[in-house]
């Protein structure tokens, strides 16, 4: 059945329940709607998975409108604020110029630079902005000081986290020449020796390159 165009002059209700942000009575919000849904917008055929994670109360798609010349190249514009109370899921890219979240949960993040900014420590008013270390694989580190023993016990995790055989150790005396030397590295430990009489002090920066991800392809075609 085909009819004219519909005007609504005041508000527009679809399914029970007058949600009470729009008022009642005196307080009505003209022009509002309520849509109890679930409501797609645009073409339907990429909706078609009966999969309850991919149902949504608003699903947006391209517009399928053969009368629109030419076809809009965004399903949704939002040209100003939008806020996002709980959880949004991209599958596949989000470009926008900033985002202001508590979490982030992603599998690849690539960005021009990677910052933190937090509140200055020691001045007031300030905001202290660290850069991320960068380089050609995806690592992890472990550094700290050891004091009359031998043996560098790596974080249990590493034996599940880290490739084997890509390890790398940086040694810093401290206090006197020690020639200090890694002998070994076995067993989730690093194993050092020092000249004969003399007790090991020093610094310790280990590095490792992470298993658990694909190894970082640094040159990829623009």
């Amino acid at each position: 059945m085909k009819v004219p165009d519909l005007f609504v002059g005041k508000r527009f209700f679809v399914g029970l329940g007058k949600p009470e942000i729009l008022g009642r009575g005196k307080r009505e919000v003209r022009g509002s709607a309520f849509i109890q849904g679930p409501e797609i917008v645009g073409d339907p055929k990429g909706f078609n998975s009966p999969n309850p994670q991919e149902l949504g109360s608003l699903m947006v798609n391209q517009t399928g409108n053969k009368e629109m010349k030419p076809i809009p190249f965004y399903a949704l514009i939002v040209k100003s604020y939008m806020r996002v109370m709980e959880w949004m899921k991209i599958d596949t890219q989000l470009t926008v110029k900033t985002i202001k979240s508590k979490v982030i949960f992603t599998e690849v993040l690539m960005a021009k630079t990677k910052n933190f900014v937090i509140d200055h420590p020691t001045k007031k008013g300030k905001k202290l902005v660290y850069a991320c270390l960068e380089g050609p694989e995806n690592s992890v580190y472990v550094r700290g000081r050891i004091t009359n023993k031998n043996v560098i016990n790596l974080p249990e995790e590493w034996t599940g986290l880290v490739r084997e055989g890509s390890i790398t150790v940086s040694l810093t005396p401290v206090g006197s020449h020690q020639d200090v030397i890694v002998k070994r590295i076995g067993e989730n430990k690093i194993f050092l020796q020092s000249r004969a009489g003399f007790p090991i002090d020093c610094f310790y920066h280990v590095f490792g390159e992470r298993k658990d991800v694909q190894r970082l392809i640094t040159e990829v075609e623009e």
